[in-house]
């Protein structure tokens, strides 16, 4: 339990379940995993309010601070380029909620997240009204404080981002998903979600041909690495393969596990 400044907890959520984890720490969190609920892909926000209550029930203290990681399934996320004659906060919001509403369709129901500027593009991401009614139910039942919702990816690139040298793109593997970071400077002004099939796993140049492929799409100049993290497939990582793969315009860098919130937590190696 929560007892002393700088404690609280921390939520992953996904289609599949939540985990929640001891946050300790306020300059250098550590973790420290309590309990994984499991729910079904097509459960109602009304069954996850119920695991997410009687989770928090069992684990949490009122006051407690609670830091929330979303799924990128969850997160429907654009690249926004800034209106060409409007530099103000409210131009800049509707250039968001204009590309946002292509990649969701649509539809409403939506609550949408970015950090704009006007010297470039950056990205926005939407997160469903229900998902964070939900949350904010139940931190007020449970008398917590909602301090961040945060999709994943944009989490790993914090993690990650002050690493990466110049021309150098950021890969995130996750079941069968490739999300790439694409930042030609330093703010990351693109991300790409591509699924990959198991032969593709298999192909040691595959990444580096989608970053291609992605960079050709985009305008840019391929990356001069492409730096992968998270559950990247064994032939992708293999220094060999990744050599011969720098012959045909970019390198394999691999970074590590972190991809997903345990790892990215400390708690899975």
């Amino acid at each position: 339990m929560p007892s002393f400044l700088g404690q609280g907890f921390a939520l992953s959520l996904g289609p599949h379940g939540a985990e929640l984890a001891l946050r300790g720490g306020l300059w250098r969190p550590r973790f420290q995993l309590l309990e994984s609920v499991v729910w079904e892909a097509q459960a109602s926000d009304a069954q996850r309010g119920a695991a997410l209550d009687a989770l928090l029930l069992r684990h949490a203290a009122a006051g407690s601070t609670l830091h929330v990681l979303v799924a990128d399934v969850w997160t429907p996320t654009a690249s926004v380029q800034p209106p060409a004659n409007g530099g103000t906060l409210e131009d800049l919001q509707a250039a968001v909620a204009l590309r946002l509403r292509a990649v969701t369709d649509g539809t409403t129901g939506w609550e949408a997240a970015s950090e704009p500027r006007v010297s470039g593009r950056f990205v926005a991401s939407a997160l469903r009204s229900g998902l964070l009614d939900v949350l904010r139910k139940q931190c007020q039942r449970h008398g917590m404080y909602l301090v961040s919702v945060q999709p994943l990816f944009a989490a790993v690139w914090n993690h990650w981002h002050s690493a990466l040298a110049s021309g150098q793109w950021l890969g995130i593997c996750s079941a069968g998903v490739l999300t790439l970071c694409v930042a030609p400077k330093i703010h990351m002004e693109q991300l790409r979600r591509l699924d990959f099939a198991a032969q593709d796993a298999e192909n040691p140049h595959w990444p580096v041909d989608a970053a291609q492929r992605e960079g050709l799409r985009l305008g840019l100049p391929v990356p001069a690495t492409l730096a992968l993290c998270g559950a990247v497939p064994l032939p992708w990582r293999d220094t060999m393969r990744a050599a011969a793969s720098a012959r045909r315009g970019a390198s394999v860098v691999y970074l590590g596990p972190v991809g997903d919130a345990p790892s990215l937590w400390g708690l899975r190696t």
